[in-house]
């Protein structure tokens, strides 16, 4: 190929350009020449014709021009010596930096499209973790000061409920003694069955005091919130979400003032609340629509029933310590007047968005410590990939320094290219962070808060910038400094050009290999734990067999059902119908299914033995179910039997208790005949006899260990209502889904028939935040494992290519091809030993941070870190395995020869 250079510099002659400015325009007018006379080849031409077409071109007034409009300067007549350095233009500068950049990155695209991958991983997994850090933790939540905002919870911690619901009349009394807030609102979960639009349908929602909304500072969007006067019993009004109001109502405005009914009463609405409102509470739960909370007077003095959700909002200047300060003191008060029910029972003040967080806030600490681990071994990697091609670069380097250019400006263009490859990395980062976070939405709980604003929005988009720009002076910084400082005289030499493979370059590649395997190595530990810790909750026993359970709730209307007796009717009907289709194996009719409810409960009293002092009695759980519940649940019948039809109003009470409650009440003792009662022993309720006794279940906590629990059939029951239907199977449970709710609308076609759902689905979703860390830390820990065996690969790569010389010399000398395997695996293994001897002992710090997301296994558990040391070895291994074998192949005379 002719060398276009002497031709270009021919022009440049009467220009008074300083050395290193010609220099510049030298070099990118050079590749343009040469790559428009490949063209010109590659297209038929001769080689002399060809020649002829690119000087055409350079004689051309436009090319040269061009570039001079960038980068044409006057300077001074002095000679400028070599190093030396000189005013320059920085916009002209910044320009022909990223234009040169970009030249040798598309010059060079197995390297460029390798930094990039390796730095889109990295940055997008940090995109998509922050946007869910960001909208859960960092974005203030969506009411008026959001700061004055907490929660109020009874602090029943001798029971076991440190954050307890408070009981109405507790409630009624915090409103009126309390002074440190301008407003107190309680809310209470409550389905309603709508009927007369459409199909009926089950709809979760609230019962809400009537300044909740105003306390909030959330008006809304149609027609009004409530007022003081909605807030009393026998007023009928309610609130519809917007998305309540687009799915059943068409987004009709008219829709206020309408008529609707809700559990076969008429209500009439009276406003439609803003997009994506959601209520704060113990549970993320998805209103559909809100009505006033309205106290009838008997529930009004209960102190004994805690089912209320209570928010409040400080006044300025208080502090939430005198705040906790105040409601200590009145539940300290109410403790004296109601010693019976208050006993031992304290007041706790929790920041609003300290509850709503909940306790993922440590997880995701963890994830997003994860990946940030991960983007540390993405630029560990680019910045070798730098320091080799810095070392390979030695030559042109040393000619830029040798023609003027100063170290400064040729960091600031190694810094101008690892720059570009961060910002092509944000980019393709970004659209990886944006399909992630679909697929992460599959794992995330829906118990998580403000899940919908969950996006890749202008705040992620600054994050991932500013992520670009500093990672690409990260891992750009220390192979500009090492490529920049050269010796020029051995650089120059023919006999220099080994000196790209120096000791310093090598150490420092070395060192990086260490590091990404010492992080590698903690990501590892920290995703096995996890995973272990995962397993040891999916073996847990929760009582009964999940397998081919089909469930579902059916919450009867009150008006339509409102005794005991109508209600068994029904539930008689809908038994028959339903143990007659085919697939079914048994069915029972249940209330608040295993892990689906986490309140009702009460005290007792024991026949013949004392009741405990107020305050140390122990709350046991109850559930309303039917006969058969026990055989289609699987759960084991310990002792005695279970409840029968004939179990019934007319019949002698009877209850059925778990393992727990039997040692408890009647340690030592055969509690089948023995009798207890609601409340206490002196209550009005009536005895009830033990028939008998079950395993203990899992109600509440799929993790926590039982409680204790006791059952009563629904047939005896005034005021508590089975809710639900449990199938057992011999097929798929959700095939029979469409004949069960058939069979229930033949017989009530208005019954709305919701959740239906398999047992598996909802045990699983028990355990769902735990999935979520420990499938995205695998994933996180799996993609740093690879980029750190890349990282492994390449500087044994290197090294090899590096050694080329030494190898063959060793292999004249008589050694064999397994010792230089060996050699050059061992090589590899000196470092990974290295990086896992950090890595360990930065594990065993860090990971004690995850103690609270562990169970069964401690943060040190010595099969998760020696599984993982040996899975670490194994790759390290195979990742230094193929450039061994490739060096146990060189000739020793054609590398003597190449050198």
């Amino acid at each position: 190929m002719p060398d276009f250079k002497v031709e270009i510099r021919a022009r440049l002659a009467e220009l008074r350009l300083s050395p290193e400015r010609e220099a510049e325009i030298v070099e990118e007018l050079s590749q343009h020449l040469e790559e428009e006379y490949e063209r010109s080849i590659s297209g038929g031409a001769s080689e002399e014709l060809a020649c002829q077409q690119v000087l055409e071109q350079l004689n051309a007034s436009d090319l040269l021009g061009r570039e001079l409009k960038r980068v044409e300067r006057h300077v001074s007549q002095q000679p400028v010596a070599p190093g030396a350095q000189s005013k320059t233009n920085l916009f002209g500068d910044l320009t022909q930096d990223v234009r040169y950049a970009l030249r040798v990155l598309a010059k060079n695209p197995a390297f460029t499209i390798i930094a990039v991958i390796a730095l889109a991983l990295g940055i997008g997994a940090n995109s998509a973790i922050f946007s869910v850090v960001d909208a859960v933790l960092l974005r203030p939540l969506p009411f008026k000061h959001p700061e004055q905002l907490v929660m109020l919870w009874e602090n029943a911690a001798h029971q076991g409920f440190p954050k307890n619901t408070p009981s109405p009349a507790n409630f009624l009394d915090w409103q009126k003694q309390a002074q440190s807030f301008t407003g107190i609102a309680a809310m209470a979960e409550r389905s309603f069955n709508l009927t007369g639009v459409g199909e009926p349908e089950r709809l979760e929602g609230r019962r809400v005091s009537a300044n909740l909304f105003e306390l909030l500072g959330v008006p809304a969007m149609l027609g009004r919130t409530f007022v003081p006067e909605d807030d009393k019993p026998g007023t009928h009004v309610v609130l519809l979400s917007h998305s309540l109001w687009q799915r059943r109502f068409g987004s009709d405005p008219a829709v206020i003032g309408r008529a609707l009914t809700l559990n076969g009463e008429s209500y009439t609405v009276v406003g439609v609340m803003p997009r994506l409102v959601q209520l704060p509470g113990y549970e993320n739960v998805n209103d559909q629509l809100w009505v006033p909370i309205a106290f009838p007077l008997e529930e009004a003095t209960q102190r004994g029933n805690h089912f209320l959700e209570v928010i409040a909002r400080m006044r300025p200047g208080v502090t939430l310590k005198q705040a906790q300060a105040e409601m200590e003191t009145i539940a300290a008060r109410l403790e004296q007047q109601y010693p019976d029910y208050n006993m031992r029972i304290g007041a706790i003040v929790v920041p609003l968005h300290e509850q709503v967080v909940g306790d993922i806030k440590p997880a995701l600490l963890v994830l997003l410590g994860a990946v940030g681990f991960v983007l540390l071994i993405a630029c560990a990697n680019v910045a070798n990939l730098l320091l080799a091609r810095a070392a390979v670069r030695q030559k042109e380097i040393a000619v830029r320094l040798a023609l003027g250019a100063s170290q400064s400006r040729l960091i600031r263009q190694f810094l101008t290219e690892s720059v570009l490859l961060a910002i092509f990395g944000a980019g393709l980062g970004l659209l990886l962070a944006v399909l992630g976070l679909r697929a992460l939405r599959t794992f995330i709980p829906v118990s998580i808060s403000q899940v919908e604003a969950i996006n890749v929005d202008a705040r992620v988009l600054i994050f991932t910038g500013l992520i670009a720009v500093v990672t690409g002076i990260a891992f750009g910084l220390a192979p500009a400094i090492h490529g920049s400082r050269l010796n020029l005289n051995d650089t120059l030499k023919e006999g220099g050009r080994d000196s790209a493979g120096g000791s310093k370059g090598n150490r420092a590649r070395s060192l990086l290999v260490i590091g990404e395997v010492a992080v590698s190595f903690v990501l590892l530990i920290g995703a096995g734990l996890l995973i272990n810790s995962f397993f040891h909750i999916r073996n847990l026993d929760p009582g009964f067999r999940v397998d081919h359970l089909l469930t579902m709730k059916l919450d009867l209307s009150e008006v339509k059902y409102p005794d005991r007796e109508r209600r068994a009717a029904f539930f008689d009907e809908v038994m028959r119908r339903v143990h007659e289709l085919p697939g079914v194996r048994s069915a029972a009719v249940a209330g608040n299914l295993p892990l689906t409810y986490n309140g009702d409960s009460m005290t007792i009293g024991v026949e013949g033995v004392p009741d405990p002092l107020p305050g140390q009695r122990p709350d046991v759980i109850f559930r309303a179910i039917g006969s058969g519940y026990f055989n289609t649940m699987g759960i084991p019948i310990v002792r005695g039997r279970d409840f029968i039809d004939e179990d019934n109003a007319d019949s002698k009470g009877v209850v059925v208790i778990s393992e727990k409650t039997a040692h408890h009440f009647w340690p030592g003792e055969d509690p089948i005949g023995k009798r207890l009662k609601p409340g206490s022993s002196t209550s009005k309720s009536e005895w009830r006899e033990v028939i008998g006794i079950v395993k203990d279940v899992r109600q509440n906590d799929l993790i926590a260990p039982p409680k204790m629990q006791m059952y009563f059939t629904y047939r005896q029951l005034k005021d508590i209502a089975a809710n639900a239907l449990v199938l057992r199977t011999t097929v798929e449970p959700m095939s029979l889904a469409g004949s069960v709710r058939n069979a229930i609308w033949s017989v009530d076609k208005d019954q709305t028939v919701a959740h239906i759902d398999t047992m598996d689905h909802i045990v699983a979703e028990a355990v769902s935040r735990q999935r979520f860390s420990m499938v995205l830390l695998g994933m996180f820990a799996a993609v740093a494992l690879l980029l750190a065996s890349v990282g492994i690969y390449g500087v044994m790569s290197y090294s090899v290519a590096q050694r080329t010389r030494e190898i063959g010399i060793r292999m004249a000398l008589g050694a064999r091809r397994a010792d230089v395997l060996q050699m050059t695996v061992w090589q590899g293994l000196k470092l990974v030993g290295a990086g896992m001897i950090l890595g360990l002992g930065a594990a065993v710090l860090l990971t004690r941070v995850m103690a609270a997301l562990l169970y069964g296994i401690s943060a040190t558990d010595p099969i998760t870190f020696i599984g993982i040391s040996l899975v670490l070895l194994a790759v390290a291994i195979l990742a230094s395995y193929v450039p061994a074998l490739r060096a146990t192949k060189v000739d020793p005379i054609t590398a003597l020869r190449a050198q």
